[in-house]
C-alpha cells in the first residue's frame, strides 16, 4: 500500500470529539445562555474544520412554561445551522443554569451533511466503509398529552425519518430516551401506570413491529422534569467490514430479561406482564482503523437488584466497576475474539445524579477515575427511585500503526 493510499484511508476515519461548554459568566439565564452560546460559536470560529454533528443543551427551569420559554430561545439561537439539537430539562451543575454538550467531526477528513425530515433534524457523517446518522430533538407531542401519546408521537416521527432516508430500526446502534417524571405514575384506563413503564410499552411495540434484528440498541432511559418524551439516536450503515456486536455484563442481567418484581405499575389491561426495558448494556462498533464502544446508561444493579441503597458513593463506585468490566479487554474479546483494536480512551462521560447535593461527592469519584475527559454532571431522576446515580460513556480506540 502506497503512502498516498494510507493517507487517504486515514483521512476518512470518523474521529468524534466531544466538548462541554458552560457559561462562565452571568447570573440570569439570559446572560448565561448568551455566554454559553458565544463559547460554542467561538470554538467553531477558531476550528473552522470542525462541524457539530449533535448538540445537547441542558436547562434548569422551575416549571414547564419557563422551560418552554428557554427552549424557544435556544432553538432560535441554533435556527438555520442545521445542527440536530436536543434541549433537555435536566439541571446542570450549579451555578450553571444551562450547559452545552456537543460532538464534533473534522469536515476536512469526513463528509458532513445536515438534513431535515419534517421536524426531525439529523447529521450524516460519511467515513471509510460506513456512515453515521445522528438524530436529536425528536420531541413527542404537546406536554398536556400522556406519556404514552408523547412516546408514540416521538417514535412515529423517528420512523418516518428513517423511512425517508432508507434506514431501518435494525441499524440503530445507540438511543437516548428522555421521559418526563420517569418514575412518576399516571392513571390510564383506570390503572396506575409508571411513566417509564408506559414508555417501555410504546418502545416495545415499535421494536416488535419494526426491529427484526435479534438484539437491541445500546440506550439510556432517563428522566427529565418537563416536556413529555424526546429521543436521540445514532443509526449506522456500512460495508462488510463494519462489525457491530452487542455486549453483556457478566455481573448484570440483560435488561430485557428482568423479572416482573422490578417493573413498577400495573400491566396494561390486555397484558398479563409489564414490558421490560429493551436495550443492550453496550455496543461494540468496529470500522476502518478504529473501534468504539457505546456504553448504555449504567447504574448500581447486580443481577437485577439495586446495590448500595441510600449510599451514593457506593453506587458510583459500583457503576464505574460495571463499566470497566463491561468494556475491559477480557469482556470485549469474549464477545468478539477477532478484536485487534481495543477502545481504550473515553471520548466523553455523562453522569446523572438524582440529588443535587450529591453531585460534589460523585464528581470527586468520577474525576479521580476518569481524569481529564469531557465530563458533564446533571441532576436527573433515574428509572428506579432507589438509584442515585447513572453513568453513560463512549470509548474509542485507533489503529496506531497507520
Amino acid at each position: 500500500m502506497g503512502a498516498a493510499e494510507v493517507k487517504e484511508r486515514q483521512a476518512i476515519v470518523i474521529k468524534p470529539q466531544y466538548r462541554i461548554f458552560t457559561p462562565g459568566c452571568g447570573e440570569s439565564f439570559d446572560a448565561q445562555w448568551t455566554c454559553c452560546f458565544a463559547s460554542f460559536q467561538q470554538f467553531l470560529s477558531g476550528h473552522t474544520n470542525q462541524k457539530a454533528f449533535i448538540v445537547r443543551v441542558f436547562v434548569s427551569a422551575e416549571n414547564a412554561p419557563e422551560f418552554l420559554q428557554r427552549s424557544a430561545q435556544i432553538k432560535q439561537s441554533f435556527s438555520g445551522t442545521g445542527i440536530p439539537v436536543s434541549i433537555l430539562s435536566e439541571s446542570p451543575e450549579k451555578p450553571s443554569k444551562v450547559m452545552i454538550e456537543a460532538g464534533f467531526a473534522d469536515a476536512s477528513c469526513v463528509q458532513v451533511e445536515y438534513g431535515q425530515v419534517e421536524f426531525v433534524h439529523y447529521c450524516k457523517l460519511s467515513g471509510s466503509g460506513h456512515s453515521e446518522f445522528w438524530f436529536a430533538g425528536i420531541e413527542g407531542s404537546a406536554i398536556e398529552n400522556t406519556i404514552s401519546e408523547s412516546a408514540e408521537s416521538a417514535f412515529r416521527q423517528m420512523l418516518a425519518a428513517f423511512h425517508h432516508l432508507g434506514l431501518s430500526f435494525d441499524q440503530i446502534v445507540r438511543q437516548w430516551n428522555y421521559v418526563e417524571q420517569i418514575f412518576g405514575f399516571e392513571e390510564t384506563e383506570l390503572q396506575l401506570r409508571q411513566n417509564y413503564q408506559l414508555f417501555n410499552e410504546v418502545r416495545g411495540d415499535y421494536y416488535y413491529r419494526y426491529l427484526t434484528a435479534p438484539d437491541f440498541p445500546a440506550a439510556t432511559g432517563i428522566g427529565v422534569a418537563h416536556h413529555g418524551v424526546s429521543i436521540e439516536c445514532l443509526a449506522v450503515t456500512g460495508d462488510e467490514n463494519l462489525k457491530i456486536i452487542s455486549l453483556s455484563n457478566p455481573d448484570q442481567l440483560d435488561s430485557y430479561e428482568y423479572g416482573q418484581a422490578v417493573l413498577k405499575g400495573e400491566p396494561q389491561k390486555h397484558q398479563t406482564n409489564n414490558q421490560p426495558p429493551q436495550f443492550e448494556r453496550a455496543k461494540l462498533m468496529i470500522s476502518e482503523n478504529q473501534s468504539r464502544v457505546f456504553i448504555s446508561g449504567t447504574a448500581s444493579i447486580a443481577g437485577q437488584e439495586t446495590i448500595g441503597l441510600n449510599d451514593v458513593e457506593k453506587q458510583t463506585r459500583i457503576t464505574i466497576e460495571h463499566i470497566e468490566l463491561l468494556t475491559g479487554r477480557k469482556n470485549l474479546k469474549l464477545h468478539y475474539p477477532e478484536l485487534t483494536i481495543v477502545p481504550d480512551q473515553y471520548a466523553y462521560v455523562r453522569i446523572y445524579v438524582r440529588n443535587e447535593a450529591d453531585i460534589p461527592a460523585v464528581k470527586t469519584i468520577c474525576l479521580d477515575h476518569f481524569g481529564e475527559v469531557p465530563m458533564s454532571f446533571v441532576r436527573a431522576d433515574i428509572c428506579r427511585e432507589d438509584l442515585l446515580v447513572e453513568i453513560e460513556a463512549e470509548k474509542i480506540g485507533y489503529d496506531k500503526s497507520v
